[in-house]
């Protein structure tokens, strides 16, 4: 590439026909919101339920049954904390 193919801004001629036809085939986005959307946030946050799935109690019960087998790793996870 010589000094000749650079343009002012350091493109050469391939990429600013690559760069125009890009801009040529994606529309401009437009980054404005056409509404608020944190009242609908809140409303599925509202409209949604509190599942636990199952494999949460199964763990909640294996720790609760090895800390009432071995009450000594009590003092050792509060240790770790």
């Amino acid at each position: 590439m010589t000094k000749h193919d650079m343009t002012k801004h350091g493109m050469s001629d391939d990429d600013r026909q690559i760069r125009d036809a890009l801009q040529q085939s994606f529309p401009a986005v437009n980054t404005e919101l056409r509404r608020d959307l944190w009242p609908a946030v809140l409303r599925k946050l509202d409209t949604r339920p509190v599942r636990v799935p199952w494999y949460d109690w199964a763990l909640i019960g294996l720790s609760v049954s090895v800390f009432l087998f071995f009450p000594q790793l009590i003092l050792v996870f509060a240790y770790h904390l």
